[in-house]
């Protein structure tokens, strides 16, 4: 089987992020980047697949070439081989010129499986693994929680609104990993070296111009301190005049 894996380079979840003055960008200067960490159940996915299946796995991501970093710890992870999609400027780029991308790599790749975080924590879009799927005429299912790999279809249990639904889909198919799917590795030492020598090819690709424009970053309204009560008639008190729910 072969699997095709996209991931994006997102700051640190552990970082400060700040806007810049302008209000139209983040700064970058100094902030830890890491693999968005539902794309890394992705990559996680996809070496297990290999290892119970056999056959190739290939990572891509659009970025600039730092964006090479998450590319090459996918690649110590165990993926087989990277392709970056240069685009200096990425983070200004929509859902839809990322899948177009994606979708382009995948007709030259022509894998069973494209697979995927279910959302990126930048820019929260939910939107990749359905454009994806519909631009390839792929089946499509969202949430993944757990995947039974046969022959010639997958069985995909998915969370929902109303709880958990499986389904069964045949190849080929887009997917999007959901917390709970797998338990992603750290890399070993020897995965870390392996990873410098593995393939990773830079693609030069012009993209459609849909149109966009963040109109401005804001950092979240300051946490309200905390309020020590010291009896359950505080507590009623509270809820009665100042929250105002009883």
């Amino acid at each position: 089987m072969k699997v095709l894996v996209f991931i994006k380079r997102t700051p640190d979840t552990a970082a400060v992020v700040k806007p810049t003055p302008d209000g139209k960008d983040i700064v970058r200067e100094g902030l830890a980047f890491i693999i968005n960490p539902y794309d890394e159940f992705a990559v996680q996915e996809a070496v297990n697949i290999k290892s119970a299946k056999g056959g190739e796995t290939v990572v891509m991501t659009v970025g600039d070439d730092a964006s090479t970093e998450q590319l090459r710890r996918a690649l110590a992870m165990g993926i087989d081989r990277a392709i970056l999609v240069k685009h200096d400027r990425f983070w200004e780029l929509n859902p839809s010129q990322i899948g177009y991308a994606i979708a382009e790599i995948a007709r030259k790749e022509n894998p069973d499986l494209v697979i995927m975080g279910k959302v990126t924590i930048d820019d929260y879009t939910y939107a990749l693994a359905p454009y994806v799927a519909q631009a390839l005429g792929y089946n499509l299912v969202t949430y993944a929680t757990k995947i039974e790999y046969g022959d010639s279809s997958m069985k995909v249990e998915r969370e929902s609104d109303l709880g958990k639904e499986t389904w069964e889909v045949p190849y080929p198919a887009v997917i999007s990993a959901e917390k709970g799917l797998n338990e992603p590795k750290i890399p070993s030492v020897m995965g870390v070296m392996k990873a410098k020598k593995k393939p990773l090819d830079v693609v030069e690709m012009d993209l459609p111009s849909y149109t966009y424009e963040i109109v401005k970053f804001t950092p979240p309204p300051p946490r309200k301190g905390v309020k020590l009560l010291e009896s359950v008639d505080d507590l009623i008190r509270v809820l009665k005049e100042e929250v105002k729910i009883l």
